[in-house]
């Protein structure tokens, strides 16, 4: 009963007393033996699955930077691409269109369409 009163539980003692004042409290406390052991079970599973995280971090930024250079790829050639595309279809539209004076009909001194 002694004991309860003094615990204020696992996390508790872990946060605010130093390395050895909470060993000895493990030895005295078996609520925060079991609790530590737990802990420590945890702590090795996390230490195992970490190279495993790190390799997924990194293939994940791989994957990032190919798709970053994928996209900057595609902006530096789709856009003069374009550019090229709409003015060959202005030239050949252009290039196509017969002008008035070719038409027959009257123009003016600036080759507008003359009416009387």
């Amino acid at each position: 009963m002694n004991e309860e009163k003094k615990c204020n539980g696992y996390e508790a003692m872990f946060t605010f007393l130093n390395e050895d004042d909470f060993k000895k409290h493990l030895h005295e406390c078996a609520e925060c033996r079991a609790e530590h052991e737990k802990m420590m079970r945890v702590s090795a599973l996390i230490q195992e699955a970490k190279p495993f995280i790190k390799e997924k971090r990194k293939n994940s930024q791989i994957l990032k930077a190919a798709c970053a250079a994928c996209f900057v790829v595609f902006a530096c050639l789709s856009v003069p691409v374009y550019t090229l595309g709409t003015s060959v279809y202005n030239n050949v539209v252009a290039s196509n269109a017969m002008t008035v004076e070719e038409m027959g009909l009257p123009v003016d001194e600036y080759g507008l369409l003359y009416i009387n």
